[in-house]
């Protein structure tokens, strides 16, 4: 189906696209990308049915702590849901920047989970410690969400991290950058590819770019693959406080 055409120098125009549903788009990839999103969904509830064990162990703990562990996991399944969704809505750097979110909430929920002390920066190539969460709660900028990862690298064996999970976590961070700044990706993803001089705005469904789409599904589904571990870990972790 091709794109319908809006003229967004009208402001009845322009009103009218902030409440559109994109239903147009969202059939096109429910059309061309059905078995890999019914995979994404099934594993997206699995995460979903994990979490109710998860808050009545952070209820039960009755700390700060605890509620911010549970808080950040929550936040990373959902925003793989909210992600998922700008997907399928043809808004590509949104949804690439919300799974950014979701890579980097991993790393602070586990970083906050920490009973012990954590390093939180390398000054002058010696680590500073502190415990994550009270950094966090005091708005120290060196518990900024954009550094976790980093930070979850230095303490992976205090936090009983697996290297290559680290380092996956790492590779999908670099991935979703790219998705998160302006650069020419940015300008290519709102370009027609095939079509000289089309653009689109606001969200689309271009079928020359559908193995990039079907690559960014699978990505979710192979996050949602690994989040029950997680969660399963937080909430034994939380169990024993």
């Amino acid at each position: 189906m091709n794109a319908p055409k809006i003229d967004l120098v009208k402001a009845e125009q322009v009103i009218r696209e902030v409440f559109e549903e994109d239903k147009w788009v969202k059939d096109e990839f429910a059309k061309h990308l059905a078995g890999d999103l019914t995979q994404l969904s099934e594993r997206l509830a699995a995460c979903f049915a994990l979490l109710p064990s998860l808050n009545a162990a952070a209820n039960k703990a009755g700390t700060h702590q605890a509620a911010l562990v549970a808080a950040f996991a929550f936040g990373v399944v959902d925003d793989v849901l909210v992600s998922t969704k700008l997907l399928v809505s043809g808004k590509l750097m949104a949804a690439g920047n919300v799974m950014r979110q979701a890579i980097e909430g991993i790393a602070v929920s586990l970083l906050c989970s920490a009973t012990d002390l954590l390093i939180i920066e390398q000054k002058k190539g010696k680590p500073v410690l502190a415990r994550y969460w009270e950094r966090l709660l005091d708005d120290d900028r060196r518990a900024s969400g954009h550094l976790a990862v980093g930070q979850l690298s230095w303490n992976r064996t205090t936090l009983g991290v697996a290297t290559d999970a680290v380092e996956r976590l790492k590779l999908a961070k670099t991935h979703y950058n790219i998705f998160s700044h302006p650069n020419k990706f940015g300008i290519s993803s709102r370009v027609a590819l095939g079509a000289e001089g089309q653009v689109y705005a606001g969200g689309h469904f271009d079928i020359e770019k559908l193995e990039g789409y079907r690559v960014e599904v699978r990505e979710r589904a192979g996050l949602c693959a690994i989040l029950p571990a997680l969660i399963k870990t937080q909430t034994a972790r939380l169990g024993g406080w």
